[in-house]
């Protein structure tokens, strides 16, 4: 019985080793599945985690980099910029003129000269005033009383140039530029000199000029006729693109001259200079009687197109036939400039000289003389006698008392 009972407890133990040895079989192809299955996504958790812990590291990198970079900045800046190196630009000088154009000018200046000294704006203020003289170093001094020290020191340049444009560029002085810029014409200047007279005096019309537009069409207004007369405006559609075109205009004009060459207006010209002004009305220079002003290009009297240079009637633009033979051209006054008759028979010409021979005749009348004898005077009874002798011998008598001698 014995024997029995131990064999049992070896079979028991037998089938406890094998059952233990299937489970763990078991467990270990459950966990190799699971692995098998999990590996990817174990394998990008990993990955995120060891990319996380390099971009930690890079951006702690990054940052002291970057701390290194503004420190070095900051050392660079720790000089800064002295009346020396403002001075070193050359910056220009202001005596106190009330003249808007030179006081912009003196402002622009200035400000480039703070770009390019790169100096702080606590010190514009200080640096630019140093540059005052005369009338201006007046106003400097009297406006620092009136403002203050603590405020003077901490006066930034845009509080500076307010009231310093108020006093130096009054209202009454930019009207006047504004007159002058309406009334702008070109004389003997050449092309560059009035172009950069406009420009200087368009800052400060900007309200008359809004446009590129009104801005060409003003420039062209203030260039000479003989500049002109080969320029169209309306072509251009920039200002500057207008003066470049004037620029050469006036060096082939000048060229002209080197060679003696006449333009075409002056070609054209048949009246004598010295008889035109003879007869000239100095309020009407410029126009003939009919209002019309002599043609740029030949010189003569006409409306519309000009056909200098071109073939064929003056007139009608037809070839086969002369102006003065077109069957098209009607008769043209020269005096009233209308059309029907010549300028022998302007009524306008026959009504004058009517009103001439009127006053002409009455000027005769109240001068015309009679000398008649003493006979024939006895013999008219509307003929008074005596009075001539009367007065001769009052002239006679007249003429002994101024002698001292009596009369006869």
């Amino acid at each position: 019985m014995a024997d029995a009972r131990n064999i049992n407890n070896d079979n028991d133990d037998n089938n406890d080793a094998v059952r233990q040895e299937a489970f763990e079989n078991r467990v270990t192809e459950v966990a190799e599945g699971v692995m098998q299955a999990n590996l990817p996504r174990l394998a990008q958790e990993v990955e995120s985690r060891v990319l996380g812990v390099v971009d930690a590291m890079m951006t702690s990198r990054f940052e002291e980099l970057k701390e290194l970079i503004e420190g070095s900045k900051s050392r660079s800046k720790e000089r800064r910029c002295t009346y020396k190196d403002f001075m070193a630009c050359h910056p220009t000088t202001y005596d106190g003129k009330i003249d808007p154009i030179e006081c912009q000018r003196w402002i622009s200046n200035i400000e480039a000269v703070f770009i390019r000294s790169r100096c702080d704006k606590e010190d514009q203020v200080m640096f630019a005033t140093g540059l005052l003289t005369h009338q201006a170093k007046d106003w400097w001094d009297a406006h620092s009383k009136e403002v203050g020290e603590d405020r003077l020191q901490a006066m930034t340049w845009q509080e500076f140039k307010g009231p310093f444009m108020r006093y130096h560029c009054p209202q009454s002085a930019i009207d006047k530029i504004q007159e002058d810029f309406l009334r702008l014409r070109q004389k003997n200047e050449s092309v560059n000199e009035i172009a950069n007279n406009f420009m200087d005096k368009m800052k400060f019309c900007g309200e008359l000029v809004t446009t590129e537009r009104m801005k060409i069409s003003r420039f062209y207004g203030v260039l000479k006729a003989e500049v002109r007369e080969f320029i169209t405006p309306s072509k251009c559609e920039t200002l500057e693109e207008l003066i470049d075109l004037a620029r050469d205009r006036e060096i082939e004009i000048k060229r002209q001259e080197e060679r003696g060459e006449k333009r075409p207006s002056e070609k054209g010209a048949s009246f004598s200079p010295s008889k035109k002004g003879k007869f000239q009305d100095p309020g009407r220079k410029g126009k003939s009687k009919g209002g019309i002003t002599p043609c740029k290009t030949c010189g003569k009297l006409h409306t519309g197109e000009c056909l200098l240079g071109k073939k064929g009637c003056f007139k009608c633009g037809k070839e086969g036939h002369s102006s003065y033979q077109c069957p098209d051209n009607p008769k043209t006054c020269f005096n009233c400039f209308e059309k029907g008759h010549i300028k022998s028979e302007c009524p306008k010409l026959q009504q004058g000289s009517k009103k001439e021979d009127k006053k002409q005749e009455g000027s005769r009348a109240k001068g015309r003389m009679y000398q008649i004898t003493s006979e024939e005077a006895k013999s008219q009874p509307n003929v008074v006698s005596g009075v001539k002798e009367e007065s001769s011998n009052t002239s006679k008598a007249e003429g002994a008392q101024d002698r001292g001698k009596a009369p006869l």
